[in-house]
């Protein structure tokens, strides 16, 4: 788990537009906030609590999570590696009643990839951002969505078995997952 750190105000300079995105007819909106910034809000105590943004490759879904990232691990699921087109995915856990949708885009687009999972998406670009299961207090977010991924190092790896065989995993198995008794 990582404190919350000061207000690092730094300046936003945005990417010369990829040329992968020729068709591109509206321009990207302007951030709610600085990419890589932390801004620490307080709760009624007074107490900080660390808000990080995070947001789609065509900025039109923008996101705030409050708190510290919890569990962060990569996956290799036969979902992940689907809608990833990658071999893992690193999630990012924070309290789903910490998730406020800021950007122009409001929620993502929502797919049922299990009975009880949902995965949001922009409906724009297609960056996949979240993942929510029924009945959990947390919501997983990409961690390459978020603009500031300090803290975020994965601590396992779940579904390390249907890992590509050219993958090297160093990585600790899902912390998380039911473990045999001990004799």
């Amino acid at each position: 788990m990582t404190s919350a750190r000061a207000d690092e105000r730094q300046t936003w300079n945005p990417m010369p537009r990829s040329p992968h995105h020729s068709r591109q007819t509206d321009p990207p909106t302007a951030p709610s906030s600085p990419p890589g910034s932390t801004n620490p809000a307080f709760d009624a105590s007074g107490t900080a609590i660390a808000l990080r943004t995070g947001r789609c490759q065509c900025e039109h879904i923008v996101y705030q999570v409050q708190g510290a990232p919890d569990d962060p691990h990569l996956c290799s699921c036969r979902h992940e590696t689907r809608i990833s087109g990658g071999p893992a995915v690193l999630w990012v856990g924070f309290r789903k009643d910490g998730l406020t949708w800021t950007g122009p885009g409001g929620e993502p687009t929502w797919y049922a990839t299990w009975p009880t999972l949902r995965r949001g998406f922009c409906p724009r670009c297609g960056t996949h951002l979240v993942s929510v299961a029924d009945n959990s207090e947390m919501i997983m977010v990409t961690g390459f969505s978020l603009d500031d991924r300090s803290g975020t190092d994965p601590v396992g790896h779940s579904y390390r078995q249907d890992a590509v065989p050219w993958m090297t995993i160093a990585l600790a198995d899902d912390p998380h997952a039911p473990r045999p008794a001990s004799p």
